[in-house]
């Protein structure tokens, strides 16, 4: 196994070589065709650094691609006078053109320049396997993934496929995205924990469904819009996402208390679609959108706070679902644990619908009894009693903080 330093550049080159032959899957964008070639280039500076590094050849501190080739050429033929690194014809050819885009401003043929995509990838394969005993396509961009257990996974699933079990990485595949982009929306939409809002109708049914998948919460056409604008901003093929979907599966859970996986196919699910070739294609694929969605690591971290109040109803209050309907009257004098949206630092903030949400715990396990709206002005008809200020630590736990 190569050394962790040689990985990096082995895997940076990786990131280099997938951008540029993205760039270049075009026939008449020629800035993006530019693009894609001097990323090419850029791949092949790293690729050819990991050789030398690997050889134990030592590269002068401004060193170019073409003395980097000859070092390693000549390194070669202490032992075997005859050697010849592979396109090397090709290789020059993609310099010289990468020069003229970088430092003239001329820019290339398409035509006769993607006749050098095909050597290339070559060279990339071939010296994969001569030096590092990798398959070019299994060089995983998964050591960018920042979380440990999706890291962990997609290495699995390298092994699955590298073990010829396509159908098996093909379903895990399936499971990651599912846990990746839509896990947590799910657990938000269906825990009746998470929420800050009473549930429509819709929620509630599908709270007692069985078999629910991510698309049972479809908001329609709007949705779809907003769900194309997410993906863009993210620089993620919503098509190309769903083409990975119909590839391998659409994943869902059994019902919001077990939360067990069930993995819906299409019609093509099929053992003559069970192919290398495709697992690399969604492998790649998912590890790209995974990195994509990635959230920057900001240096200021946000704590989450959260507040229970011991509340009185001075005068009856009453609490409205969505659609108005009466669910709770809360009679004079009662005392109950709560939490008020509108409530902040001991003062009400109320601007919206939103702000008038109460939710009412019971008293003996602490559970989430009624959740709703009460009317505008009833505010003031709450006495709060008592304020718990909580925040979570690392670990998800509410720790008491302040009391008022």
């Amino acid at each position: 196994m190569p050394r962790p330093h040689i990985i990096f550049r082995l895997v940076l080159a990786k990131a280099l070589f997938k951008n540029g032959v993205d760039f270049c899957n075009t026939k008449v964008d020629i800035f993006s065709f530019s693009q894609g070639l001097i990323a090419l280039h850029d791949a092949l500076d790293n690729f050819t650094g990991a050789i030398s590094n690997h050889l134990g050849i030592a590269l002068p501190q401004e060193s170019k691609f073409l003395a980097t080739l000859n070092l390693i050429q000549d390194h070669e033929r202490k032992t075997d006078p005859s050697f010849s690194l592979m396109n090397r014809n090709e290789l020059v050819q993609l310099n010289t053109v990468r020069n003229n885009i970088k430092h003239q401003g001329i820019t290339p043929n398409i035509t006769h320049s993607k006749a050098l995509i095909g050597p290339i990838v070559a060279f990339f394969q071939e010296y994969s396997r001569r030096y590092f005993s990798l398959e070019w396509e299994m060089i995983s961009l998964a050591d960018l993934i920042k979380d440990e257990s999706v890291r962990d996974s997609l290495k699995n699933i390298e092994q699955l496929i590298g073990d010829e079990k396509f159908k098996d990485a093909l379903n895990e595949l399936a499971v990651v995205k599912f846990q990746v982009f839509d896990e947590s929306l799910m657990q938000i939409r269906l825990n009746p924990r998470y929420e800050l809002s009473p549930p429509s109708e819709d929620t509630k049914k599908i709270r007692q469904s069985n078999n629910i998948f991510p698309h049972s919460f479809d908001r329609g056409w709007f949705g779809d819009i907003y769900d194309r604008a997410d993906f863009l901003e993210k620089g993620i093929d919503r098509d190309m996402m769903r083409q990975f979907e119909s590839l391998t599966a659409k994943v869902g859970v059994n019902n919001a208390k077990d939360w067990k996986y069930v993995l819906s196919h299409g019609h093509q699910w099929r053992e003559p679609n069970w192919t290398k070739e495709i697992c690399i294609f969604c492998f790649d694929f998912l590890v790209d959108a995974i990195i994509k969605n990635q959230r920057r690591d900001y240096s200021v971290k946000q704590k989450w706070v959260t507040e229970r109040h011991k509340i009185q109803a001075l005068d009856e209050i009453k609490i409205y679902d969505k659609d108005h309907n009466l669910i709770y009257t809360m009679p004079k004098d009662e005392e109950r644990d709560a939490l008020l949206l509108g409530r902040v630092e001991g003062e009400w903030e109320i601007f919206d619908a939103n702000d008038r949400i109460v939710s009412l715990y019971d008293d003996e396990d602490g559970k989430k009894e009624v959740m709703g709206f009460f009317d505008p002005g009833d505010e003031t008809k709450i006495k709060v009693i008592k304020t718990h200020q909580y925040i979570r630590n690392e670990n998800g736990d509410f720790v008491l903080i302040k009391e008022y």
